[in-house]
């Protein structure tokens, strides 16, 4: 069987197969098979949701070293039963892009479960950007490729593979989005407005502050009270393809300066999730890292998934009750969870939803570069009582000795400079690591 995508048509409409491998489904990975068919309300607004996703893969708004042999990857796709999730990271780890097709969307199209990846190229975009409103639109997802069909030809594409720096930032950002409020609403017009007034430069732009008025929004160079941090606002052009549609556009920002920008269409959302700055990825930003210290976080995590169901909306209160844990246990085993890339986050519903990616899993926690130091740091005897009650010190490089508090503040450079904002430093998650006498 072909392992690319690929686009047809037919006198019944235009075709979508979304056939990528291996998957992970309930009934674990799978090399073929199918967990979505049927036809979308509207082929022009679920064709240009999943070429916005497609475009943020294969973006670079800053470039950190390894963005070039990063860019270019393709969206993940999650069905999750009643639903279908599209999503990506750019190239840079800065930008987290997820269309959702809403049941709303899908008709009355049946959606199993699973989770896979697609690559999509040029030809495959082109064909997919002129797809009207009017025409029929068949969508397959499966297991072994993507197949995208229109009038015009046929596309077809390989199969690729998920890096873990790519998988860690889809995990940091769903955490970091758990951490966001809502803070200002926009309807439709006005967020076309808004956007196109945006500068159109070079990725990734300058930083700006968003102030919401009643008329529309402004923008400045210098944050004002209430205003929104937009910083690298050509990042925000990934919402270009959906923007036509959009029916309102909603705000959320994290205190750490994170932003989440999301756009509903009919049937559809487009959430664009904007790290701090253009030069600071979601796989540094640490969230998740003082939870997963905790002892029995994988074994929890492990228990937690016996029960999660491929849910599209995860309530870790629920959680708590169906297995008797306790409220602090389900934190840290959705933690490990969220790590290797079974939970991303829903804002519109506030809940985490199940995914499997189709990925060693278990290995990107293991390799997590903090935690690996932080481990090795304990293994040496590095982490000794400090000369203050409430204090630990722990051996640095070179010969230095770090004072780590129980507020989990330390005195190395990162410590210093980040003041907990990125998360705690490799001494802070030895102290969490040391096994208690």
């Amino acid at each position: 069987m072909s392992h690319e995508s690929t686009l047809t048509s037919s006198s019944d409409g235009l075709s979508l197969d979304l056939l990528t491998g291996p998957a992970m489904t309930p009934s674990g990975l799978v090399t073929s098979g199918r967990f979505f068919t049927g036809f979308v309300d509207r082929a022009d607004i679920t064709a240009a949701g999943l070429l916005a996703v497609a475009d943020v893969a294969g973006t670079r708004y800053a470039d950190f070293g390894q963005a070039q042999r990063l860019a270019n990857l393709d969206p993940v796709v999650t069905a999750g039963g009643d639903r279908l999730r599209f999503e990506s990271m750019s190239g840079c780890n800065g930008v987290h892009a997820r269309f959702d097709l809403l049941p709303s969307g899908l008709g009355s199209s049946e959606v199993g479960f699973g989770t896979t990846n697609v690559d999509v190229n040029q030809p495959l975009r082109t064909a997919l950007a002129r797809v009207g409103r009017d025409e029929p639109l068949h969508v397959e997802v499966g297991a072994d490729e993507l197949q995208v069909s229109s009038l015009d030809a046929t596309h077809v594409e390989a199969k690729v593979r998920l890096p873990d720096r790519w998988v860690r930032g889809l995990a940091e950002a769903a955490q970091v989005l758990a951490g966001m409020e809502p803070v200002a609403t926009l309807d439709g017009a006005g967020a076309r407005r808004f956007v196109a007034g945006l500068p159109r430069v070079a990725p990734p732009g300058p930083e700006l502050h968003v102030i919401p008025l009643r008329g529309g929004w402004r923008t400045a160079t210098r944050a004002v009270p209430g205003s929104i941090p937009l910083p690298g606002a050509s990042r925000l052009r990934g919402s270009d393809r959906v923007l036509r549609f959009a029916e309102r556009l909603t705000v959320h920002k994290h205190p750490y300066g994170s932003t989440a920008w999301v756009f509903d269409v009919p049937g559809g959302r487009l959430t664009l999730a904007l790290s701090p700055a253009p030069f600071r990825a979601f796989t540094g930003e640490g969230t998740l890292l003082a939870l997963l210290t905790h002892p029995e976080a994988e074994q929890v995590g492990r228990r937690l998934l016996e029960v999660l169901g491929w849910s599209s909306v995860v309530d870790p209160a629920e959680l708590a009750r169906v297995t008797g844990l306790p409220d602090d246990d389900v934190r840290a085993g959705l933690a490990w969870l969220s790590a290797s890339g079974r939970l991303g986050r829903d804002l519109d519903e506030s809940a985490w939803f199940h995914r499997e990616l189709p990925v060693d899993s278990d290995a990107v926690v293991r390799r997590n570069p903090r935690l690996v130091s932080a481990q090795r740091l304990v293994e040496a005897g590095r982490v000794a009582p400090g000369t203050e009650p409430g204090t630990w010190d722990v051996g640095g490089s070179r010969g230095s000795t770090y004072v780590v508090t129980e507020d989990q503040h330390c005195t190395c450079r990162w410590g210093e400079e980040h003041q907990g904002t990125r998360g705690p430093c490799k001494h802070v998650l030895a102290v969490l690591l040391q096994p208690r006498g």
